[in-house]
């Protein structure tokens, strides 16, 4: 099942596809025409996606760090040469984390992201770039650091796109959270082998977890989606998406 999200836009959409594979070819059918930022995890087969900015995802890359330095106490702690990384990635977050409560209400915070994450995200990323690129040559390849300082080599150059707009996000969180819900749900169907079934539930996903992200009521939602759709004459597509989730011509009693 893949997964596709809007940013933390006013009116955010989550659309859920099956394919039988994971294939580079399922995202590329898919964004085909699509020309903006796409933001993903380390996975190459997003890479085959044209036309688009790649940028990639802090928590993958804190990740990898994580769960080194969680192992670890005391002295191996302090030694350990993982936890400069993984403070990078926290220095990073904190800086994220302070900009939303100072600025989050304001009509300009993105500008003012965009403004802040130059002053001081940038040298952050800077030194974190620099450190990867010392550690790397006495790191072994095969090891828990190698091989986090490898998927950081590949990704940080690409990950400074996110410098360039304000209305970028440091990671792809909002998916990851958006991809729980189906997760959580698929013990339910485990018998369930149909790919006319997975397709059913791609759509049924992508409309109730829209519904909640545009915080409607997600019953009276289907109930008052289904009554119109069963008594609706014309199905073009620009009349179907006044009933969107997103739509702000939906009836104000639908919110939550």
């Amino acid at each position: 099942m893949w997964l596709y999200r809007t940013g933390e836009s006013e009116n955010p959409i989550i659309l859920y596809d099956y394919q039988r594979t994971r294939s580079s070819t399922c995202p590329k059918e898919f964004l085909k025409g699509f020309t903006g930022v796409l933001q993903t995890d380390g996975y190459q087969g997003y890479n085959s996606v044209e036309n688009v900015k790649h940028i990639y995802c802090l928590a993958h890359i804190r990740r990898k760090y994580y769960d080194i330095v969680s192992k670890l106490e005391g002295e191996a702690l302090l030694n350990s040469r993982a936890v400069i990384g993984f403070n990078f990635c926290e220095h990073l977050y904190k800086i994220e984390k302070e900009l939303k409560e100072k600025y989050k209400d304001s009509d300009d915070f993105y500008k003012k992201r965009y403004e802040i994450r130059l002053e001081k995200s940038a040298p952050i990323i800077e030194e974190f770039i620099k450190y990867v690129d010392i550690e790397i040559k006495n790191a072994l390849p095969r090891s828990p650091l190698g091989q986090a300082l490898e998927y950081s080599r590949k990704l940080l150059p690409e990950f400074r796109i996110f410098l360039t707009d304000g209305s970028l996000e440091i990671d792809n969180n909002g998916a990851e959270r958006a991809i729980k819900p189906f997760v959580l749900g698929r013990k339910n169907w485990l018998l369930c082998n149909t790919a006319k079934g997975a397709k059913a539930s791609a759509i049924i996903y992508s409309i109730a977890e829209t519904a909640k992200a545009n915080d409607l009521n997600v019953e009276k939602y289907l109930t008052y989606l289904m009554d119109v759709l069963c008594n609706l004459e014309k199905k073009d597509k620009a009349t179907l998406l006044k009933y969107m989730p997103w739509s702000k011509e939906l009836p104000k009693e639908l919110k939550l």
